[in-house]
Parts: structure tokens; sequence; C-alpha cells
């Protein structure tokens, strides 16, 4: 079966960067933590290719349902161990 990319290019689609990519860098895309031109090729990338656009979805729905289904606070002893943790870790103590 060939590439999904190499198939829109032959029908005359013009997308920028791949699903290869957009597979690579899914939670990095939705996250917003790539450059600003990464975001913009990847992102137009997914509103062109119906196969990425599904899976980036479905993340989004995924992560909906955590975040709605963790509402419980951590404990404070919890937070000042993960708080204190990483500030020797940022100082390099």
């Amino acid at each position: 079966m060939s590439d999904i990319n190499e198939v829109a290019r032959q029908l005359g689609a013009h997308i920028e960067g791949t699903c290869e990519e957009v597979r690579a860098h899914l939670f990095e895309l939705l996250d917003q933590e790539m450059t600003a031109a990464q975001l913009q090729r990847l992102g137009d990338h997914v509103a062109q290719c119906d196969q990425c656009s599904r899976a980036a979805q479905a993340e989004e729905h995924m992560r909906d349902i955590i975040r709605r289904s963790c509402c419980e606070e951590a404990p404070s002893y919890l937070r000042m161990r993960v708080t204190r943790i990483t500030r020797r870790e940022s100082y390099g103590d």
C-alpha cells in the first residue's frame, strides 16, 4: 500500500509535513511545545489530512476525559515534596 502522503501528492494535493512527523510529534504539537514554524507546518498538515486530524482529535478527546476525571487535589505533603525536588533540580543541588 502506498504512503497516504504520496497518494495525496499524486492527486495534486500540497501537504506540508508528513503523517510520520505528526505521529512522532503529536504531543508537542497539541501542547504547542515547538517552534512557530514547526507548529504552522504540522498544523497545516493536520488541517489537510483526515487521518492526522482524527488522531489529533482523538488525543484531545482523551485529554479532556482525563482532565475531567482528575478532580482530586494532591495532598499538601506531596505538593511540598515535588516542589522541593523540582527546586533542587533546577538549582543543581
